[in-house]
């Protein structure tokens, strides 16, 4: 499913017009612009992109005839049209107007993208929110010196490096010298069960079967920007059981110091989380099963309907429907309350987040 429907009139040589990483998940349609009805497209779409020699137009309801956005921010505008509008005051404070076109006033960095996988490029990231884009589709043309020689023509780019990205590594290069490059690895968690898989907690500690703990939403971004010597404390966010509503229990996620307590069984050989004996497992929300919520069922689910546990790279775990590759996540409704689920709609499915859970032991009750 494409984000944007983007308009290219005859006189417009696309060959021509600089890419970025966008352009995968847009629709290019062309147009004789002669006939073209901006006012039924708006009607259609509400707001569309319409390509240029120099520059490209955004148009919307209060830009009827389109504001003028420079080429070298395509990325970035982009992406804030997916939440602003031109007229919008958060887009005006992310852009600046100069001789009545829209641009952000920093150097882009330039990216070369292996096609084939430019799927996996989240351009929400803000690392990639500023950058144009030259794609390249085999293996055989990946030259870091042929690269170098591209990026020193681009004058409204960063001069002194560029990215390669093939798949999940990157490549941050020196442009002046391209022997001189650092391999980055964007961590991707396995999609393939373990048949071998044993639950520990973060200190890679085994539990027992049956043995209790509590699911801390990890939240490291605000842990890691707290202040020491402040008086703020965080509040730690916990998966909790909504009980009192009819059919099954439901996870979500709150604020406080302390979550409910679940444990986990092995039948065989397959790990279920568990909470008050029942099962944790999936239960679709909706007829084409695009969003599930977390539930609670007295019996061991069917296949489709199980949860799936894997290990992320710090210890803490991450959850799917079996099998699947679209992971449980946190939105957060309200600042103290979060709804646990899975959406397996394609803008979540490319560019989605997923959350993390910290096992944390609850100690047995003296007797």
């Amino acid at each position: 499913m494409s984000i944007y429907t983007i308009y290219i009139p005859g006189h417009v040589d696309r060959s021509k017009i600089q890419p970025c990483l966008l352009d995968v998940h847009s629709t290019f349609v062309d147009i004789d612009l002669e006939n073209f009805d901006v006012n039924a497209k708006l009607k259609e779409h509400g707001h569309f992109i319409v390509l240029d020699n120099d520059y490209f137009l955004v148009y919307e309801k209060e830009h009827p005839a389109g504001a003028k956005c420079d080429y070298k921010s395509r990325n970035f505008a982009m992406y804030e049209l997916i939440h602003r509008y031109p007229s919008s005051v958060g887009f005006v404070r992310m852009l600046k107007e100069m001789d009545g076109i829209w641009a952000y006033d920093k150097l882009s960095v330039l990216y070369f993208v292996f096609k084939p996988n430019s799927d996996a490029l989240r351009p929400d990231y803000k690392a990639l929110y500023n950058t144009v884009v030259e794609f390249y589709d085999t293996a055989e043309e990946e030259d870091f010196e042929k690269f170098a020689e591209i990026a020193k023509t681009k004058d409204s780019c960063v001069s002194h490096f560029f990215v390669v990205n093939r798949g999940s590594t990157y490549h941050v290069v020196d442009t002046n010298n391209p022997t001189i490059n650092k391999a980055l690895h964007e961590y991707k968690l396995s999609t393939k069960r373990d048949p071998n898989f044993q639950l520990h907690d973060t200190q890679g500690v085994p539990l027992k079967e049956n043995e209790t703990f509590m699911l801390r939403i990890n939240n490291s971004e605000i842990e890691d920007n707290n202040d020491e010597d402040s008086d703020y404390e965080i509040e730690l966010e916990y998966v909790a059981v909504l009980e009192d509503s009819p059919g099954p229990y439901t996870l979500y996620g709150g604020l406080g110091d302390g979550g409910d307590i679940f444990s986990f069984k092995v039948v065989d050989n397959i790990t279920y989380l568990t909470y008050k004996g029942g099962y944790v497992c999936v239960d679709p929300v909706d007829p084409e099963e695009t969003i599930f919520q977390i539930t609670v069922e007295p019996e061991i689910p069917p296949k489709e309907r199980r949860i799936q546990i894997y290990y992320a790279n710090d210890g803490s775990i991450a959850l799917s429907q079996w099998n699947g590759d679209v992971y449980v996540c946190c939105d957060w409704v309200k600042c103290a309350y979060a709804a646990i689920g899975i959406n397996c709609s394609d803008w979540v499915d490319h560019w989605g987040q997923y959350s993390k859970f910290v096992i944390e032991r609850v100690e047995a009750e003296a007797n």
